[in-house]
């Protein structure tokens, strides 16, 4: 698959690892433009249309990839729109928990559900990380393409992928060396 396809298609399998370098690049950028100050542009119409052309560009990338990993999952692409929307709501809903918790002097039957809804947020939140970067992908072809992991072929007696996924020369075997 192209680079293009990589990053704008929504078919296909992606793995663990190459998801994981994706969401970390769009983190570094995201930090880039959104925390670090903005790009200096003449005007500031330019600068405020560029960082959002590029949240527009990052979003997709990560509903893309996103879409490919729960493909590796053998999970429907759908369900990245329902992990997109519970990162979204967590920022702003993180944002006013904050923004309530300091300073605001609020009643424990308000305080107490903000709390929970926070509680509750950040279990899905690392339910799907675990999902998406910690288990595997299904074995070998499923309905949304070829296993991304046995991709690697070689000549008969090459080092290819054993159990697991873990090349040969990285499985440590007990008992002396072959000949």
């Amino acid at each position: 698959m192209n680079t293009v396809g990589l990053f704008l298609s929504f078919r296909g399998r992606m793995g663990r690892a190459r998801y994981l370098a994706v969401q970390l690049a769009l983190l570094a950028l995201w930090f880039e433009l959104v925390v670090k100050p903005p790009l200096q542009f003449s005007a500031q119409w330019q600068a405020w249309l560029f960082v959002w052309a590029a949240i527009i560009a990052m979003i997709w990338i990560n509903v893309a990839t996103t879409v490919k990993r729960l493909h590796d999952r053998d999970r429907s692409g759908w369900w990245a729109i329902a992990i997109l929307v519970l990162n979204r709501l967590a920022y702003v809903y993180y944002g006013l928990f904050f923004g309530l918790s300091f300073g605001v002097d609020i009643s424990i039957f308000v305080e107490l559900p903000l709390v929970l809804l926070a509680v509750a947020t950040s279990l899905l939140q690392t339910g799907v990380f675990i999902e998406l970067v910690f288990l595997a992908g299904t074995e070998g072809a499923n309905q949304y393409g070829f296993d991304p992991t046995s991709a690697v072929t070689g000549p008969p007696g090459a080092s290819g992928p054993g159990p697991y996924g873990i090349p040969d020369f990285l499985v440590r075997r007990a008992g002396p060396s072959p000949a």
